[in-house]
């Protein structure tokens, strides 16, 4: 019973130590402080259903088979093997091979290292790599990042990263909501 109860509230603490993502986007307006970011981020081979195991968890199923990756001013890689939901305030949460369109501070920007989560309960994870930064020209409402692909093996280490120019993906995301014309490319880059 002992044990039951504290697994419980390491569940309890960990609901409240979510990390926080930046808002997604509906069209192109932007403000002075920040930009909308078009991207997307992929796995090959891709997780399966027996790789993520689902059942209740305190993160909700929604997130339980997202991607989370920490972003900020500075190239700060995250510490992997135990989460530490300060290092994902400003973070990306995006579905696995799909576009997504959000806003994001108008500035410089690293993309620090990512998770996503396999089982909530045993607290497994598996972690990814930052070391990549994208740049916002004056002027731009909107910039595309392009497509970062992760590469594992069968052991879920991840043995290649890179970054693919599918600008395809801008129209794709934008639908009704503005004009790829509008999207000015800024395409990932390795920090040195």
């Amino acid at each position: 019973m002992k044990r039951l109860l504290s697994l419980a509230l390491v569940l309890l603490l960990q609901a409240c130590a979510m990390p926080h993502s930046y808002p997604e986007a509906t069209d192109l307006k932007s403000g002075s402080d920040d930009v909308v970011v078009i991207g997307k981020i992929e796995l090959v081979p891709g997780l399966d259903t027996t790789e993520q195991r689902s059942r209740w968890n305190v993160i909700g199923e929604k997130s339980m088979f997202r991607m989370w990756m920490a972003t900020g001013p500075e190239f700060k890689p995250i510490r992997t093997g135990e989460m530490r939901a300060s290092e994902f305030q400003g973070s990306l949460e995006v579905d696995w091979g799909r576009p997504f369109m959000v806003k994001v501070p108008r500035r410089r920007t690293f993309l620090n290292g990512g998770m996503t989560w396999l089982d909530v309960v045993r607290q497994e994870r598996l972690w990814f790599p930052g070391g990549y930064y994208f740049d916002v020209p004056a002027g731009a409402k909107a910039v595309y990042i392009g497509t970062l692909r992760f590469h594992r093996n069968d052991f879920n280490t991840i043995t290649r990263v890179e970054v693919i120019d599918e600008r395809r993906d801008v129209a794709a995301v934008l639908k009704t909501a503005g004009s790829a014309a509008d999207v000015t490319p800024s395409l990932l880059k390795r920090v040195p």
